[in-house]
């Protein structure tokens, strides 16, 4: 009996699947506002992120802000179903004054916030500090070294880019350099 127990032990040791690896994941990094929101996506290839896109949603100021957290949801599950990620991280917030801007911004990042996890996104978070820390090694980095380092890693093409398309691309590059850690 011990033998025929050890030749089944055997045999199904010998039939169990490889394990599967996964891919790693897709993330869409997201720089939030409620006038003008950076978002871009990418994914960590071997050595380096690959960018899979980036853009900008433009609300108009003109119109009601209901309508314009609206376009938000909207273009942002537009920019979900075409990349399929799976982790959406955002920058915290911080603000030094304006309060009603502050209240917009934290506004449009709830809309956000709850696009993503209704596409079942798990969230990430990183203060501006870790985020600049992750790209330049330097948590008060400008935004001129922020876009230096990101241009160099993420072989981006020469060419003007919109500060919130850059930070949101900081953003990816981040989830991406924290994605096998705790996150905060």
């Amino acid at each position: 009996m011990t033998e025929q127990s050890a030749g089944i032990t055997e045999q199904n040791t010998m039939n169990k699947s490889m394990p599967v690896k996964t891919p790693p994941a897709i993330i869409l990094g997201i720089d939030p506002g409620y006038d003008r929101i950076g978002w871009a996506v990418g994914q960590k290839k071997a050595q380096s992120i690959e960018v899979l896109g980036y853009g900008l949603i433009q609300t108009d100021s003109k119109t009601k802000l209901s309508q314009r957290y609206q376009q938000i949801q909207q273009e942002l599950s537009q920019v979900i179903k075409q990349y399929q990620p799976q982790i959406c991280a955002i920058e915290k917030l911080f603000f030094a004054q304006n309060k009603t801007t502050a209240l917009k911004v934290s506004e449009a990042r709830g809309v956000i916030v709850i696009t993503a996890i209704s596409h079942h996104l798990a969230i990430r978070e990183f203060s501006p500090q870790k985020i600049k820390l992750c790209v330049t090694g330097y948590g008060k980095a400008d935004k001129k070294a922020v876009t230096k380092m990101l241009r160099i890693q993420l072989k981006l093409p020469a060419g003007k880019l919109i500060d919130d398309v850059t930070d949101a691309l900081a953003v990816v590059l981040t989830a991406s350099f924290m994605q096998n850690q705790l996150v905060e």
